[in-house]
């Protein structure tokens, strides 16, 4: 297998360097160099608890690049982040040094500089609270106001009408949960269908002015009546990519088109990749629970030469939404300073266990040869100089990462070695053969991993994913 030039792949897929044997090709087969060069886009998403297994993982892939020679260079961008000292030391086991550095000038560092809203539109932040309204209810007035708007507010002789039309046509719906889209979607179907409804009614009086005025070629209450059957679509992570990706593609349609929707009902999915020229208009249904996630969200919207508009829905019943709604301007107007420092803790007790054992397979298999296949799992010696060789490389990888706990994690390794050996051991004796993995299928060999639901257990449960890291429970209400 020849390694590619260029490998584009999440994070997430790191937790199969412990299952598959063919990852080994894409570090380096014969006269071909390991990796390079790591780039590392939106690094501010790299935190909790994905973060905190995602460092142990790192550990293991550098260990593996030094082993063979190569010391990595690692390359980050970020948007919203604080303590990134302490976030790439304990991933990547480095210092940081920033790029583009600050300038003399906080409005003009060269690379990048502040511009008048005379030169370039910016993004209006709204504040919405109505005091009156429930949490299920508050969102319908604002929604249905804004899908009224735009035909309502352009003068119908206005020149670049169809332009601003374009502009604020479909409004991304932010929410914090899966349970607010589904309030959400009801409400679209009932509540905001009835306002729209209701303020075509009252622009009748207008259209019958407007037609002793001068003939119209589209009246507002025309308009107004074929927004009430707006067309909705959701984007959360139930849903499955296919249809996540039609959903981004409809996006991109404007409103002459069919595919053109009115409103998009979104989690936090829409903070990371969305990025279409044509959406100005959002609404976000209460705080966020952090300043990054707040200015990542609404930054999905006037990201061209169209002025962005964020409606906040402030909830009555939230102590958060009703301490922004209060300090709306000072928050605004410095709302990067409140941007909460990443937490990454790749070598606490918890995150050890589930991730080190993992990542000692990672560096053992994909470092000796002769333990590379998924039957050589028993062939594990720690007197094997090889071995006892690039073991030592990942607890000073581990150890660079986090020097408190140093000597922890270095006792941590040498029970999960013994582990390890014990298993094989047993194996021999019981003259059967140990494996990396085995199907549930197949009972008649001993397993090294295994997957945290499978019927049949080996030594260590492991992650196939990173995308549910932390253990679910049961909680009952006495």
């Amino acid at each position: 297998m020849v390694p590619p030039t260029l490998l584009i792949a999440t994070i997430d897929k790191f937790a199969m360097f412990a299952w598959d044997e063919r990852v080994n090709g894409f570090l380096g087969k014969g006269k071909v160099r390991p990796p390079e060069l790591v780039i590392q886009d939106e690094l501010h998403l790299i935190a909790g608890a994905l973060g905190s297994v995602a460092g142990i993982y790192e550990a293991a892939l550098h260990t593996l690049l030094v082993s063979r020679g190569v010391y990595p260079k690692y390359i980050a961008s970020t948007a919203t982040i604080r303590m990134a000292e302490d976030q790439v030391k304990r991933l990547y086991g480095n210092t940081v040094a920033v790029f583009p550095p600050p300038g003399l000038d906080c409005d003009d560092s060269y690379f990048a500089r502040t511009v008048p809203i005379s030169e370039r539109s910016g993004r209006l932040y709204v504040g919405y609270f109505a005091p009156m309204l429930g949490r299920q209810g508050c969102m319908a007035p604002l929604a249905g106001a804004l899908l009224a708007a735009p035909e309502a507010v352009f003068d119908p002789q206005l020149m670049d009408r169809d332009q601003w039309l374009e502009a604020w046509w479909t409004q991304i719906v932010y929410h914090g949960s899966l349970k607010g889209v589904g309030d959400s979607h009801n409400a679209f179907n009932i509540d905001v269908r009835n306002i729209v409804e209701r303020l075509a009614e009252e622009a009748k009086p207008l259209k019958k002015e407007l037609e002793q005025e001068q003939e119209q070629k589209m009246l507002p209450t025309e308009s107004l009546i074929r927004r009430s059957s707006h067309q909705l679509a959701q984007l959360t992570s139930i849903a499955s990519s296919e249809e996540n990706a039609q959903v981004f593609a409809r996006l991109e349609h404007g409103r002459s088109s069919d595919d053109c929707l009115d409103a998009v009902l979104a989690t936090n999915m829409v903070s990371v990749g969305l990025d279409v020229g044509r959406l100005a208009l959002m609404v976000i249904n209460g705080q966020p629970l952090t300043t990054a996630e707040y200015i990542q969200a609404s930054s999905r919207v006037g990201r061209s030469t169209v002025p962005g508009i964020v409606c906040v829905n402030y909830y009555r019943d939230q102590a958060r939404s009703l301490s922004h709604y209060e300090n709306f301007r000072p928050y605004h107007e410095s709302f990067y300073r409140f941007v909460e420092p990443t937490s990454v803790t790749p070598y606490t007790y918890q995150a050890r266990m589930r991730a080190l054992h993992a990542a000692l397979v990672i560096v053992v298999r994909h470092s000796c040869g002769h333990l590379l296949a998924n039957s050589n799992a028993g062939a594990f010696d720690p007197t094997d100089h090889k071995v006892r060789s690039v073991i030592e490389i990942f607890k000073k990888r581990c150890a660079r990462a986090d020097t408190e706990r140093a000597e922890e994690i270095a006792a941590h390794i040498d029970t999960l070695v013994s582990e390890w050996h014990g298993r094989a051991i047993y194996a021999d004796q019981a003259r059967c053969q140990l494996d990396y993995q085995v199907s549930d299928k197949d009972a008649a060999n001993e397993r090294l991993l295994f997957k945290h639901d499978a019927k049949i257990k080996g030594l260590w449960p492991t992650l196939q994913s990173m995308r549910n890291v932390e253990n679910s429970a049961l909680v009952k209400i006495l």
